[in-house]
């Protein structure tokens, strides 16, 4: 049988002229490019190029990918996953913009409705807190102290307009949320129907 020689890097290497000869072309922790009838365990995983028996690249075997490489890979698929199903159920609930302008409308309006109540329950509070002071004020000018009862009630009352007031603002800012949710969600949704 004849045999061809080809000189490499580290050595000489007898290949048969008919058979189908590979080369391994990789680099090694030098940083040398090593052309070798296998590639040693240790560099697999660095990547390396099949040659046939003239030198020509058949294929490449690109390099394994790193732990960060992986971990990102797994957070693009989940991101992707996320939104297909983002997206499968933004199409679910809105046909178009339209249906999706009066969902955020209806939303809006519930919210203020919220509000409007707490503002108005407020005003009952207020005239019952005045009405509280003044019959404290009576008290005190007919010389007696004002009466422990008055004086919890005036307390509660004060807590209770306090919490009502802290209602009223958490949800403004939840409409300013809502707002910008359904705008996000208007946005993708012309993308998805368009």
């Amino acid at each position: 049988m004849r045999r061809i020689f080809i000189a490499v890097a580290l050595g000489v290497m007898v290949m048969p002229a008919t058979g189908v000869a590979e080369l391994y072309r990789y680099i090694d922790n030098r940083g040398v490019t090593v052309l070798d009838s296998r590639v040693p365990p240790e560099y697999i995983s660095n990547g390396y190029e099949v040659l046939d028996a003239q030198g020509r690249v058949r294929e490449v075997i690109p390099a394994s990918p790193t732990q960060a490489e992986l971990e990102a890979m797994r957070r693009a698929r989940t991101e992707q996953e996320r939104q297909r199903v983002a997206d499968s159920t933004l199409l679910r609930l809105y046909s178009d913009v339209r249906d999706l302008d009066r969902a955020h409308a209806r939303q809006v309006a519930q919210i203020d409705n919220q509000i409007v109540t707490a503002e108005n329950e407020l005003e009952v509070l207020q005239a019952q807190r005045e009405d509280l002071q003044r019959r404290a004020a009576d008290q005190e000018r007919a010389g007696r102290p004002v009466e422990a009862r008055i004086l919890e009630s005036l307390a509660d009352l004060d807590k209770e307009s306090d919490r009502l007031r802290r209602l009223i603002e958490l949800k403004r800012e939840e409409i300013t949320d809502v707002d910008r949710g359904f705008a996000a969600q208007r946005e993708r949704l012309s993308q998805l129907t368009h």
